[in-house]
C-alpha cells in the first residue's frame, strides 16, 4: 500500500516537471538569450561603447584640467 502511494507520487511529481518544463520551453522566446556575452557583436558592441566613453571623458576632463 505504501509502495503504490510512493508510486503515485513520482508520476504525479514526474508529470508536473515535464508540464513545467513544457510551459517554460513555450513561453521563451528567440531574445532570451541573444544578449550571450560569449556573442561577438555583443563584445564589439561593449568595446565600442566603453571607447566612446573614455573618448568623451577625456574630451571633457583634459581642457578642464589644462584650464582652457
Amino acid at each position: 500500500m505504501d509502495n503504490e502511494n510512493n508510486n503515485a507520487e513520482l508520476d504525479v511529481n514526474k508529470n508536473k516537471r515535464e508540464e513545467y518544463e513544457q510551459l517554460m520551453k513555450d513561453s521563451s522566446t528567440q531574445l532570451d538569450g541573444y544578449w550571450d556575452s560569449n556573442n561577438p557583436f555583443v563584445k564589439i558592441l561593449l568595446i565600442g561603447l566603453f571607447i566612446l566613453i573614455v573618448v568623451g571623458s577625456l574630451a571633457i576632463l583634459v581642457p578642464y584640467f589644462l584650464g582652457k
